[in-house]
């Protein structure tokens, strides 16, 4: 089985990537999402840059280095992690920043050089990684291992969720702006922001549709 069908299957139809309306508009003018490791690097993000937290673990000393893991952008399946958004919140308190999720084809999980990890990428050494097909099953078993004491379990999760609410897909360097089919915010004020900034980017492809519910995410 390939990894479409695996998809078609399982009948996941988003990928997601939450963000402030600032990386958004980032996005939007650079006509892809870019790693944390690139938005740096770039004249036009550095201006409006203004990362979900503070760190990723995964630039710390002490992680695994075998891999450049801050030149990935972090995906989730379905639903957002909703732990890693509280934390960004947090993050954020007391200022003008607001938040979006962007979606992406489902498809996009079939272009090279993907890895897929069964929990958050920081939960070093629990965390499997594994590319291709079976490396998208595996985020599907029964029981995620995520810290030493900590275990998600299939139980009466949803098809197209996988078993640990933080598995990550990991998409290489950057991700166009051409598999952007939609925008989620919380308001009618963001809703309307947001319709302009595609205007002005010329992105008519990409719908923004109001809706809280899906910045609830299913936490396990």
């Amino acid at each position: 089985m390939t990894i479409l069908e695996e998809i078609q299957k399982r009948g996941i139809v988003e990928i997601l990537h939450f963000t402030t309306n600032k990386g958004i508009v980032g996005t939007l003018a650079k006509k892809a999402l870019l790693s944390r490791h690139r938005l740096p690097q770039d004249e036009y993000l550095e201006h409006v840059l203004h990362v979900n937290a503070s760190v990723r673990p995964e630039g710390a000393e002490f992680f695994d280095k075998s891999q450049n893991w801050l030149d990935y952008v972090n995906l989730s399946i379905s639903e957002i992690n909703r732990r890693y958004y509280d934390v960004s919140q947090r993050w954020h308190e007391n200022s003008d920043i607001w938040w979006g999720i962007l979606s992406f084809d489902s498809n996009v999980m079939s272009h090279d050089s993907i890895i897929f990890t069964t929990t958050n990428n920081a939960y070093t050494p629990y965390c499997s990684r594994q590319p291709g097909v079976e490396g998208l099953r595996a985020l599907f078993s029964p029981i995620i291992q995520r810290k030493q004491d900590w275990f998600a379990r299939r139980g009466m999760r949803a098809q197209n969720l996988p078993t640990c609410e933080q598995a990550e897909i990991l998409y290489p360097g950057a991700l166009s702006t051409d598999f952007l089919r939609r925008i989620y915010v919380k308001e009618g004020d963001h809703h309307d922001q947001a319709c302009g900034w595609l205007r002005e980017f010329g992105l008519s492809h990409v719908e923004v549709t109001i809706d809280p519910t899906k910045f609830i995410g299913c936490k396990n």
